[in-house]
């Protein structure tokens, strides 16, 4: 009877040391980085074999766009909050969708005008490496020029599809800012949350050296996708929602080719990426936004708006 006993009392000690033991990925945040970066990679190549089963070419702007939407899909919506049960554990779709910021779209309009006058000083910035090259030259800047610059025709239909093909990129945000920030806030403090993901996301840009880019121009993405990445995270954690860098990453996107155009058609490979480190998405427009940023926010936000991700992670229990 006292050996019964015994045994009873033990059971929920090792029940409860095991629980301990187990492996929650949403814990180890390095390791839930490795884990988006391999599922990004096998997402690509899922996505890449559909694609090419549908007749498309992803060297054509329809292919180009359904293989971007595509493997975004099945990284976001499938297999990070289904099988990496990130980034806060087991939870529902819509707990899930409201912890990487997609549901929080209010203030709706000052959100929009805050990533409006963002993306503001970002265009003004990749104006300014055209205007800083041309000076280099020794060369005026003349009134035609500034029209040139500024002139975004190049970049709208029906003469480009820019449009369509960038907007895969937002995604970007719900991946590296929704998902991978969000699983570091849990571990780290807000500044080194955002370093880190930033990182991850300026890393990320290494793949590109499959497109058979010259490998100082995927250094320059590297490096400046991760100084850009700061503000992106600073943006997210300011507004606790997607919305905005979404907005600013996708018309950074867009316009880019026009307003850096007269630097791209003329320097070469290690003046643009010099420039583009500098000015067109680097240093010069994440300092700028950031403090814009920090203005609005406590202008024009809503008390509380901005949050610290203090929450502890709560994970459903197992059924």
């Amino acid at each position: 009877m006292k050996e019964k006993k015994e045994e009873e009392m033990e059971t929920p000690n090792n029940n409860i040391q095991s629980e301990k033991r187990k492996f929650r990925l949403y814990e180890h945040p390095w390791w839930s980085l490795l884990a988006v970066q391999v599922t990004i990679v096998v997402s690509i190549i899922l996505a890449g074999n559909l694609v090419r089963w549908m007749g498309l070419s992803i060297n054509l702007p329809v292919g180009q766009f359904t293989h971007g939407i595509t493997f975004w899909i099945l990284t976001i919506f499938i297999f990070v909050p289904f099988f990496l049960l990130l980034p806060k554990g087991k939870r529902t779709f819509r707990q899930y969708l409201d912890d990487i910021g997609l549901t929080r779209v209010q203030p709706f309009i000052r959100l929009v005008l805050l990533a409006l006058s963002c993306y503001v000083i970002l265009a003004l910035s990749q104006a300014a490496a055209s205007f800083v090259y041309r000076l280099s030259e020794g060369l005026p800047i003349t009134g035609s020029f500034v029209r040139q610059v500024f002139d975004l025709s190049g970049d709208l239909p029906p003469g480009s599809s820019s449009l369509l093909v960038s907007f895969p990129s937002i995604f970007e945000e719900a991946v590296f800012r929704g998902i991978v920030l969000t699983v570091f806030l849990g571990r780290y403090s807000e500044r080194k949350a955002i370093i880190f993901s930033a990182l991850g996301f300026g890393l990320m840009h290494l793949l590109n050296l499959a497109s058979g880019r010259e490998l100082v121009w995927v250094l320059g993405q590297v490096v400046w996708a991760f100084i850009l990445g700061l503000f992106y995270g600073y943006l997210f954690i300011k507004t606790r929602s997607l919305l905005p860098p979404m907005i600013v990453h996708y018309l950074g996107n867009v316009f880019i080719g026009s307003l850096t155009g007269y630097m791209q058609s003329r320097a070469s490979v290690e003046i643009q990426v010099l420039y583009g480190v500098i000015f067109s998405l680097g240093i010069v427009p994440t300092t700028l936004m950031i403090l814009w940023t920090r203005y609005f926010s406590s202008r024009w936000l809503p008390s509380g708006q901005s949050l610290r991700f203090s929450e502890k992670n709560v994970e459903l229990p197992q059924q």
